[in-house]
């Protein structure tokens, strides 16, 4: 009897939790609920001094455009949190909207991926960029859950080293540094410790992969450098720095800072700064090469020398290097080999540093091109009536037929585009 009494008393306490467990305690009534799929609720957050100008507080001029944009990225991110070069249409949250792939230059509807598994993960970066660019965070506001999901991509492919994705490939470093640039832009907006260790590891790694005395290029240390890796290495570091990272950068400043002056020598009594040698025009794809160089490596330079602290906005090497961007054949153009939103981002946010009237007169014709050719608000879908995103699949995005849109595609050209029409909130 003694013995079936303890048995009955032992079933009870082991399964009494299976089935009678106590409700959870009643959430306080001023806290507000968490949104399906958020681990946490909203809260405000207080973004580190480098970044304190992006919280909006007024209307902002043209910032309509900005969000079609955004909205694109958002209804066209993986149910991972990255975005994917060639499987964004396939993710697309636009149920029943009309999907027409690329409608400019007669280039056909499929000119609209861009390379298979080679840059997610810079991709990646570069949409968050565009959110972080106007000021959004993870922790509370409208995309909140979208940055969450990127940012938790880009945490699941960072190894040991601090590198952000594997490295047998040669433009992992371009996808390291973009998505440092992202991670630390989340950071500084947020500043939300879980993200700080992530940022210095990557800060870390473009440190170790610098050439010693010179700038970056493909790998870790490979011995020649080249300016557009070397740019977003840099540009990854000042973010890093504005969000209150504190790592010693004085060396690999003046390292970058000695290469930019080795690729700058005078072309036709013009200083002109190389992609890889002195002078050099900037590269261009295999199945690029009808499209016109230009001046994105001297404006990288401008953006770098600002960064590095090297030079202010009033010197006049800085304002030599970009006074070839208001040419006339040098302007935004959406003329079919002239298309370059590298380029245009880049000129467009060392313009704004510079000032005066050549970033007027480039801003206005930015704005015109841009606008003009959004999806969505361009003359042939308004004639067609797919003005809205429930009507039109690529409302807000940019068909992807610039110098790079067949290695981005259209997550590229939206996201870069989206960046250079945010400069003037998105800047210093």
């Amino acid at each position: 009897m003694l013995r079936s009494i303890l048995h009955a008393c032992l079933l009870f306490a082991f399964c009494t939790p299976l089935f009678a467990q106590e409700p959870p305690p009643p959430v306080p009534p001023d806290e507000p609920p968490v949104e399906k799929g958020d681990p946490e609720p909203e809260q405000p957050v207080e973004p580190a001094k480098g970044y304190a100008h992006r919280v909006k507080k007024t209307t902002r001029k043209g910032e309509d455009r900005v969000l079609a944009a955004l909205k694109w990225l958002e209804d066209h991110q993986s149910r991972g949190g990255d975005w994917i070069a060639n499987e964004f249409a396939e993710a697309s949250t636009r149920d029943g909207a009309k999907k027409t792939g690329n409608i400019e230059f007669d280039l056909g509807a499929d000119r609209d991926n861009g390379w298979k598994d080679t840059n997610n993960i810079g991709l990646t970066g570069l949409a968050m960029l565009a959110f972080t660019g106007n000021g959004y965070n993870h922790k509370s506001g409208d995309y909140k859950r979208v940055l969450r999901m990127g940012i938790l991509s880009l945490r699941k492919v960072q190894d040991n080293d601090g590198c952000f994705g594997p490295k047998d490939d040669d433009h992992f470093v371009y996808n390291h540094a973009i998505a440092a640039m992202a991670m630390a832009e989340a950071y500084g907006l947020s500043q939300d410790a879980v993200l700080k260790p992530i940022v210095e590891k990557a800060v870390e790694f473009i440190l170790k992969a610098q050439n010693p005395g010179l700038g970056w290029r493909y790998g870790v240390q490979p011995g020649i450098s080249d300016t557009s890796v070397t740019t977003w290495m840099v540009m990854a570091l000042h973010a890093a720095k504005l969000a209150g990272i504190e790592t010693d950068v004085k060396q690999s400043y003046d390292d970058a800072a000695a290469w930019l002056k080795r690729v700058t020598t005078p072309v036709n009594k013009v200083p002109k700064t190389g992609y890889d040698s002195p002078g050099s025009n900037n590269a261009r794809l295999r199945s690029a090469q009808e499209f016109e160089h230009n001046g994105t490596m001297d404006a990288m330079h401008v953006k770098c020398l600002l960064a590095m602290e090297k030079a202010k906005p009033k010197d006049k090497d800085l304002k030599a290097l970009a006074g070839s961007f208001n040419t006339k054949d040098a302007l935004p153009q959406w003329d079919r080999f002239k298309i370059d939103l590298y380029y245009w981002y880049y000129a467009t946010s060392a313009l704004y540093a510079l000032g005066g009237k050549e970033w007027k007169a480039w801003k206005k014709q930015l704005d015109e091109v841009l606008q003009d050719h959004q999806r969505g608000f361009c003359k042939q879908d308004k004639d067609a009536k797919l003005d809205t995103p429930e009507a039109l699949d690529e409302h807000g995005s940019w068909d992807p037929v610039g110098a790079w849109g067949t290695a981005g595609g259209r997550v590229y050209s939206t996201a870069i585009a989206a960046l250079a029409l945010e400069t003037e909130w998105r800047e210093e």
